[in-house]
């Protein structure tokens, strides 16, 4: 998550994000793996702890978390 690496690079360790907006450790690495997602509470959380640190974000800072690159398409000829 793009949002949480723009947070960590101000200085703070996953222990501290994670403390900061009421989950766990292992959340974190979920939501920047994209494997899980935060709940709404975690979002808001997520971006006044971005406020309170100086950064801003912008909503592609969290679109960017569902936005997939489609998988290529394999030609029939090359099977």
């Amino acid at each position: 998550m793009k949002a949480i690496n723009l947070i960590r690079d101000t200085g703070m360790t996953t222990a501290e994000i994670a403390e900061a907006i009421g989950c766990t450790t292992h959340s974190i690495r979920y939501y920047e793996r994209g494997e899980r997602f935060p709940n709404r509470r975690q979002y808001r959380a997520i971006n006044e702890l971005a406020t309170r640190r100086g950064v801003t974000l912008s909503a592609a800072d969290f679109a960017a978390d569902f936005i997939r690159t489609p998988a290529p398409e394999v030609s029939k000829d090359a099977a």
